[in-house]
């Protein structure tokens, strides 16, 4: 068995889970898309209606990758013999059999189909076989379309499995390390939070009203009000970094975040921010903004780096945790549990003060 079929299987009750495959912006009407998710590989594309399909991305005939071809009258058609497939997985034309597409007598040849959903700018695909009323509801972004606010989406790729990255993100201890100078600084104070964990989800409202973060304070807090800081994990791959200062102003960081290998990741993080300024010159400095979450999604990206190399060089058998570390614990336990398709234990689930330094 190789690797990327192992982690598909080690995955078990995770495929039952809605993952996003791509941004809207790279499903063009014109060509399939490949992505992966668990090892396995997808094609995406778009049907002559403009609704995406999903299937896996190989052909029935030979095993060609079908992302290799092209579109053909709304169907994703195989570079090698030309057999082309419909959005649920039918092959609809095969031209060593004859010149017709959608033949009266119907080939008997398909490929497994994938339900897809797309919403908010993404693509989500739903990698199980649970019937639609058993599955979970696809995440709404909640800053997304909302009136006064920007936002817009950065892709990129993390040297880390989903329940890492989600840590990375939720995690306050490490920035005052990998984003010296950046974002925060080092205190020496005391932060007090709150931990709420239910049997899906995480949440963190920090109490340190007075931090300065370093996002560009004179833009994002030039009226010195009281900065509300929520961290939110939403199982099993979407986390929610909330930064608000008063009604007028405030960043959030949605991350979504779509397993690939044992240690890869692909990160689709939706930016959407308030400035009290007009919006048409919050759009025009999102390129500046861009540039500075870059910086900060970078230094992350190469701290998992580092991570990976120490864990695939000697392997850890065990990981030792402190009192700051109470939300990345409670986020491995609902993954863990998720995976065995499993409750959560109700000893995890509650409110608890928790108290780190930086």
């Amino acid at each position: 068995m190789c690797n990327q079929t192992r982690f598909w299987d080690d995955a078990k009750g995770l495929l039952e889970e809605w993952y996003v495959a791509c941004t809207s912006k790279e499903l063009k009407k014109d060509q399939p898309f490949s992505a992966t998710l668990y090892g396995k590989k997808f094609v995406l594309f778009r049907q002559k209606d403009g609704t995406a399909a999903a299937l896996l991305d190989q052909c029935v005939h030979r095993g060609v990758p079908l992302s290799k071809g092209k579109m053909t009258d709304g169907c994703v058609t195989c570079p090698y013999h030309g057999w082309s497939y419909q959005g649920d997985g039918h092959v609809a034309h095969i031209p060593s059999v004859n010149g017709q597409f959608f033949p009266e007598k119907p080939h008997p040849f398909k490929q497994r189909s994938f339900d897809v959903c797309e919403q908010d700018g993404v693509v989500w695909i739903y990698l199980g076989e649970k019937p639609k009323q058993e599955r979970p509801e696809i995440f709404k972004l909640p800053f997304y379309d909302q009136a006064g606010w920007v936002s817009y989406y950065m892709v990129g790729s993390y040297d880390g499995e989903m329940g890492a990255v989600a840590q990375n993100i939720m995690d306050v201890t490490h920035t005052i390390f990998v984003h010296e100078g950046w974002f925060r600084s080092e205190s020496g104070k005391a932060v007090d939070a709150t931990i709420d964990v239910g049997p899906r989800k995480v949440v963190v409202d920090y109490h340190d009203h007075d931090a300065d973060v370093g996002m560009m304070p004179w833009l994002t807090n030039p009226h010195g009000a009281e900065q509300v800081h929520r961290d939110s994990f939403i199982a099993p791959n979407i986390t929610l970094v909330e930064y608000h200062w008063g009604e007028p102003s405030g960043m959030v960081f949605n991350s979504l975040i779509s397993p690939v290998g044992p240690y890869e990741s692909r990160v689709y993080t939706c930016v959407s921010y308030k400035f009290p300024i007009p919006k048409l010159l919050s759009k025009a400095l999102m390129p500046a903004v861009n540039a500075y979450i870059w910086v900060v999604n970078k230094q992350d990206i190469k701290i998992l780096s580092a991570r990976r190399a120490g864990i695939e060089h000697m392997p850890m058998t065990h990981s030792h945790s402190v009192r700051g570390d109470m939300a990345h614990i409670a986020l491995e336990k609902i993954l863990d549990a998720l995976r065995h398709d499993q409750q959560l234990a109700p000893s995890f689930i509650g409110k608890r003060p928790m108290q780190f330094q930086i």
